[in-house]
């Protein structure tokens, strides 16, 4: 739909709909009600994410695309970075019930969707490019065949497991140690903040074709800084948190700018693929959080549902090791 809708419409109907799905929420009464209005976000999250990268690929090429992927990713750390560290501090004191900050949160997405139509702009086609479309099931048969696609999709996958499985839960881990609401989402937001500079930057380190001992070196970092975000205290736990959040920032832009580069997707198919990365990147993303919360209460700690968060991230080595970006 993207493809053929456009980058701009379907941009703001994502946004429309993850702005609803917030407000709704405001009116939920029961566990199945909650669901429903969440699982709403889930027609919206995914559309802005996929038309960002369309666009992305559309407007850049080479190591302009890598940095370009980067910085429309900072776009999504900002916006957790002050979720997190003004939501307890500020919103909620000053609208007085969560339900109230989702509305103020969905209200002001609706302003963004419109900002967004007034301001976004679609590609210029160059002659015929783009006009005669092959219908979206070839396409996205042919991308679902190519082995490259599904594995810069799994490593993506824990993109989506460590946020919603570990970032999100940051907050309770630190209340549980003793912080304060208020003090706890200030220190979750840090790595948000930090991962400005990963996503920013760390794409556009490495030119298309030799991003890989990148993504390694990312992995790796990442997973052990998750541990020791866990379990350390003090300068060690700062240390921690500024390394997840560049690896973190880093990884989801980084693993797209590759997926755009492969040799059967470019611009041309990028909509269709990044589609398939995020459609099995959910699959991390709706894991992570049950993974967690199951642990937690089996083994009354947060740390064994780090650690095995760590050690996917960590296995995702062995898979990008046989990635081969062409």
């Amino acid at each position: 739909m993207i493809d053929r809708v456009g980058q701009k419409k379907m941009i703001a109907a994502g946004v429309f709909f993850t702005s609803i799905s917030a407000i709704l929420r405001a009116f939920a009464f029961s566990f199945e009600t909650l669901f429903l209005t969440v699982f709403l976000f889930g027609f919206g999250g995914p559309t802005i994410s996929v038309g960002l990268a369309k666009v992305v690929a559309s407007f850049f090429e080479g190591r302009e695309r890598g940095i370009a992927s980067g910085l429309y990713m900072t776009g999504a750390a900002i916006g957790s970075a002050v979720a997190l560290a003004i939501t307890n501090s500020l919103i909620l004191p000053l609208v007085g019930t969560w339900r109230n900050v989702f509305v103020v949160y969905g209200v002001t997405g609706l302003l963004i969707a419109v900002t967004w139509l007034l301001l976004g702009s679609e590609p210029v086609k160059i002659g015929d490019e783009g006009e005669s479309f092959l219908p979206s099931r070839v396409i996205a048969g042919k991308l679902l065949g190519h082995r490259q696609v599904w594995m810069v999709a799994i490593v993506g996958s824990t993109s989506f497991l460590v946020f919603y499985g570990f970032s999100n839960w940051l907050p309770a881990l630190f209340e549980l140690r003793g912080l304060s609401p208020v003090d706890a989402g200030i220190l979750s937001s840090l790595p948000s903040w930090i991962g400005l500079a990963g996503s920013a930057t760390v794409p556009g380190l490495a030119e298309a074709g030799s991003r890989k001992p990148v993504i390694i070196i990312v992995l790796l970092l990442e997973g052990i800084s998750m541990v020791f975000a866990g379990l350390a205290e003090g300068p060690v736990l700062i240390l921690s948190l500024v390394v997840y959040g560049v690896t973190s920032g880093a990884s989801m832009p980084l693993l797209l700018v590759v997926l755009m580069d492969l040799r059967d997707v470019g611009a041309e198919y990028t909509g269709v693929a990044s589609g398939i990365f995020f459609s099995i990147g959910a699959f991390g993303g709706f894991l992570g959080p049950i993974i967690v919360g199951y642990l937690t209460d089996l083994t009354g700690s947060f740390i064994p549902a780090i650690v095995a968060l760590a050690l996917v991230v960590e296995a995702m080595i062995a898979v990008t090791l046989v990635l081969k970006e062409a």
